[in-house]
């Protein structure tokens, strides 16, 4: 056919919602202990010769991301405490930060936070404003760690509270410039330990109920490297279309490109003769490598899928069957659908059970799931990675397990198995769990309860804020 006889097809894509859920940009780069993945995120800070804040936290947006970031992926603030998460209370002001809110924490026994230090050419001073309840703690013991968090030396250890009054604000400011051994490394984890201290006009210490409030966590120092743009990595990065005959499957556009190089709008045009086409569209993000055949010449050879340890991929497709290319320029919405479901744990043990497990095995039982929207191709991926290891577990938060299950496009219902296997010191196996349950893609599976007990009252639930709830004990 003749090149004026082709027409121009638009594409409008959308789908790339971030999480159905919201989740901070901490979460999603550490769902499942997701580890940075060597991004430095400059938030809010332009390099320079002159002293500034490398980091800030003000809480006022709810949340535990700083306003302010040499790294903004790389730093985070953890913590051992009642709950899984903060709350958020009326705080203090800053400079140039408004009162709004501050972070606050029930029965909370340390907290750590971590500064990604690459490019860091000087440090100045580390300050913060904290409180506590009249039942609170009045004291802390400050340390460091340059390794990572497997060992600590204390940077000061006296830290008595002025003023004593409920909640009232206590304001510290120590100069960091004089520990050289900051400069040159990965990270700074900073943990606060929480202590009585004295009670002086306050009222007994209780730790099972005592709260703490901290506010314009700031550190200064010299920043003049050059950092890259935050990445969200719940987006996919990368998009491919297929673009398939009807009538007998064969391919006659492909194409594969960055999704930022799109028109604005999610627009792709594509020249196509009139006739009857099947086009297919994948967008995906991964730190592995995405299952997809080789030259592909037939529909009836595609699959698309992930390794099982990938699991932070993203991935989406849209197949539009039997799509009719006529006479006239045409503009189609395309909106995709995810690929797969977060699978997340939530153990209920006891703070001094769960922090004896160093180590937990997931290995799956279940088929490793592709899709094939046209049926099983005759040449498939063998897969023989069946576990992920997660040993990096310190802080209570690191023992929130969640990782993307990859699921494809099915038309009902799949099996999911996983065999948990939790080890202590020295490798010492103390428990196996088996958790199965039978779930579409797009949803939020959640298993929660004790790892190191007998099998007993395991909940089950789908998220609502995907698409479905189902709640058993088993």
């Amino acid at each position: 056919m003749e090149k004026d006889d082709m027409r121009s097809v638009t594409f409008r894509l959308s789908g790339f919602e971030s999480e159905v859920t919201p989740l901070s940009r901490h979460d999603v780069n550490n769902l499942m202990g997701f580890k940075n993945a060597g991004i430095q995120a400059l938030h809010n800070l332009v390099p320079g010769p002159e002293p500034q804040y490398l980091y800030y936290w003000s809480f006022n947006d709810e949340n535990l991301e700083p306003d302010i970031a040499v790294d903004a992926e790389g730093a985070g603030i953890t913590f051992e405490a009642s709950a899984v998460g903060p709350k958020f209370f009326s705080g203090f002001s800053g400079d140039g930060y408004d009162a709004g809110q501050s972070m606050s924490l029930t029965a909370v026994k340390s907290l750590i936070i971590t500064l990604a230090m690459e490019g860091v050419e000087s440090l100045g001073n580390l300050a913060f404003d904290i409180s506590s309840s009249d039942t609170g703690p009045k004291d802390f013991l400050l340390s460091y760690s340059i390794d990572g968090g497997l060992s600590y030396e204390v940077l000061k250890e006296g830290n008595q509270f002025e003023n004593m009054g409920p909640q009232s604000r206590n304001s510290y400011d120590i100069d960091v410039s004089i520990y050289p051994q900051f400069i040159g490394v990965k990270t700074v984890r900073l943990k606060l330990d929480f202590l009585p201290g004295s009670r002086d006009g306050a009222g007994d210490y209780k730790e099972s109920s005592g709260a703490v409030r901290f506010d314009n966590i700031r550190l200064s120092g010299v920043y003049n490297g050059e950092g890259e743009e935050e990445t969200d990595l719940s987006m996919p990065s990368t998009l491919r279309y297929y673009v398939f005959s009807s009538s007998d499957g064969n391919v006659v556009a492909q194409e594969e490109l960055a999704l930022d190089k799109l028109a604005a709008g999610g627009l792709l045009k594509i020249k196509l003769s009139p006739g009857t086409y099947d086009v297919l569209f994948l967008a995906y993000r991964s730190n592995g490598s995405i299952l997809l055949p080789e030259d592909l010449t037939n529909a009836n050879e595609f699959y698309f899928g992930q390794d099982f340890n990938d699991y932070q991929a993203v991935t989406y497709a849209l197949l539009k069957q039997h799509f009719e290319v006529g006479a006239t320029d045409v503009t189609e919405p395309a909106v995709l659908t995810r690929c797969f479901s977060l699978v997340t744990f939530n153990f209920t043990d006891l703070w001094t059970d769960l922090a004896e497990v160093k180590k937990i095995d997931i290995t799956r039982q279940h088929d490793n799931y592709l899709y094939t929207p046209y049926g099983n191709p005759a040449e498939v991926p063998i897969v023989d990675l069946h576990t992920l290891t997660f040993d990096e577990l310190v802080a209570a938060e690191d023992y929130q397990l969640r990782f993307h299950q990859f699921l494809g496009i099915p038309d009902d219902l799949q099996y999911l198995s996983y065999e948990l296997t939790a080890y202590g010191m020295d490798g010492k196996k103390l428990n196996t769990v088996i958790l199965s349950e039978r779930i579409r893609n797009n949803v939020q599976l959640r298993f929660s309860g004790r790892l190191l007990a007998d099998l007993d009252r395991f909940s089950i639930g789908i998220d609502p804020d995907w698409d479905e709830t189902i709640e058993h004990d088993f």
